[in-house]
């Protein structure tokens, strides 16, 4: 199939990008909201029809779906399936095996309660660590290590909480190391009996500095990528590599992404025109581009008429868009209690996991398998907690608990309608990435600070606001963060108001 067999000629940048992957260089594509960016890489992959290429994605669904649009030249897979290829079956029939569970693990390696000091209230006081929390701890800095490109285990891997005196992290993570090095050793060994989880075997694969058998790589969503995958691609002296992404869609730093798309030192070539949204929701977005930093703007697609509204109440609306889990859950139970039926693109299995061990901790036992609750006693001791810095991003959630109790929140999750029947659909910005809709809402909690003339707002707040505002296609109602827009909009340079 040839570049003309698509619906429409490519545009200049698209004509662009194509002729620079036809050169044979590795090279990234700067691709902005909605901008047609699996369509060009269609386009580059028909115009070498000679080469193979491999399309890489982060997830199966993501693959399979590739898989359908591109020619036979291209394999469409994740980093996991070709290592699952490529390693033998003595570590790989080890996902097979039963996991250890903390408690096992701290038996297994003889770990012992430890008293440290924790940041609890503007003083430290004395906190004991059980050994079932310490293999926890072992488990977790493994898997860390994993994502990095780092050839092997060392103390830092191991991710205590910040909240623990200084002196008692590297304290803690010399005295775990050589479980965190035996826990290590043991997952990549075919004859030892303990089951692994899918980074493992991905690891053992990047250390043996592999070569992807393909001409050409088209790395998708290269923003969101981890040292352990960029470590890969950057190793290939065979093939020549495509990074292809939005720097400022990049909203998972949070889980060790680096942004690739920024700092790697190639050539580019850009797709700045949006075929998603006309220029009033390209303009809102601008204004929030530019506070990023960005002196590029993203360009409406001029045969599309979408407008930006500013409605207290809005009942057009095809989903509303949260920064956290509990505003979506909270919406979800008002919704449920108008009658409406209502989907939840939020993470459900994380919110039921949360309301579950908040059951267990006001019962008196301790979780072990949610993160944000596993270091804690009772619940009087998370709310303790939820009053500090660190503590404020489960606040939201905490509070839901106390309002609601954890048995009304399970039948709130029990009752969500399928995507497909739903009347709208509530979701998280980092659950909508990716999506798009007609109509969306934006809600009221995200993060920034206003007085008269100025704001005040993190990279990663904008950046999540970004990708919420780009998912709209007819109408995006922005009216919990017009006053923030006005601002952002104020201090654009006239480069920026196209």
């Amino acid at each position: 199939m040839s570049v003309s067999a698509f619906s429409h000629q490519p545009t200049a940048e698209q004509a662009v990008a194509i002729e620079q992957a036809c050169q044979g260089n590795s090279f990234k594509v700067i691709a902005y909201a909605g901008t047609g960016k699996t369509t060009t890489l269609q386009m580059m992959s028909h115009a070498m029809p000679q080469r193979r290429g491999m399309y890489l994605a982060f997830n199966k669904a993501i693959a399979t779906e590739a898989q359908q649009k591109f020619g036979n030249n291209v394999d469409c897979r994740t980093f996991h399936s070709l290592a699952y290829r490529n390693v033998g079956r003595g570590i790989t029939d080890k996902l097979r095996l039963p996991r250890l569970s903390p408690s096992f693990l701290a038996k297994e390696y003889q770990l012992q309660p430890i008293t440290l000091r924790r940041l609890m209230g503007g003083r430290y006081e004395k906190y004991v660590l059980m050994p079932s929390r310490l293999a926890s701890l072992v488990a977790d800095a493994v898997g860390f290590f994993c994502s990095t490109s780092s050839q092997y285990p060392a103390p830092r891997h191991l991710q205590a909480p910040s909240w623990l005196h200084p002196d008692d992290i590297d304290s803690l993570q010399k005295h775990l190391y050589p479980a965190v090095e035996r826990r290590w050793l043991e997952s990549i060994d075919p004859n030892h009996q303990a089951g692994i989880g899918h980074d493992i075997y991905l690891k053992f694969w990047a250390l043996s500095e592999p070569n992807i058998p393909a001409d050409y790589v088209l790395f998708d969503e290269a923003q969101d990528a981890d040292p352990l995958m960029l470590g890969i691609l950057l190793r290939q002296q065979r093939s020549q590599v495509i990074y292809v992404g939005d720097a400022h869609q990049q909203i998972y730093a949070w889980r060790g992404a680096i942004n690739a798309m920024q700092k790697l030192p190639l050539p580019e070539s850009r797709l700045t025109t949006s075929f998603r949204f006309g220029s009033e929701i390209a303009a809102n977005a601008n204004a929030i581009l530019s506070s990023l930093g960005e002196t590029v703007p993203l360009l409406g697609y001029q045969e599309l008429s979408s407008k930006v509204i500013n409605k207290v109440h809005y009942k057009q609306r095809d989903a509303i868009l949260c920064r956290t889990n509990a505003r979506a859950m909270e919406l979800l139970l008002s919704g449920l209690v108008q009658g409406d039926k209502v989907s939840l693109q939020a993470d459900h299995a994380k919110l039921g996991r949360f309301v579950d061990a908040a059951s267990m901790l006001k019962q008196g036992r301790r979780p072990n398998d949610v993160p944000e609750l596993a270091w804690f006693n009772s619940w009087h001791d998370v709310h303790e907690y939820c009053e500090t810095n660190e503590g404020s991003d489960i606040k939201p959630l905490v509070k839901l608990v106390d309002d609601h109790g954890t048995d009304a929140l399970k039948r709130a999750l029990a009752k969500i309608t399928p995507i497909g029947q739903a009347d709208y659909i509530i979701s998280t910005a980092h659950k909508a990435k990716g999506l798009e809709w007609n109509r969306v809402h934006i809600e009221d909690d995200y993060q920034f600070k206003l007085n008269q003339n100025d704001y005040k707002i993190s990279d990663e707040e904008l950046r999540l606001l970004y990708v919420a505002c780009t998912r709209a296609k007819v109408s995006l109602n922005i009216h919990h963060i017009y006053d923030l827009m006005q601002l952002l909009q104020k201090k654009m340079p006239p480069s920026m108001r196209r």
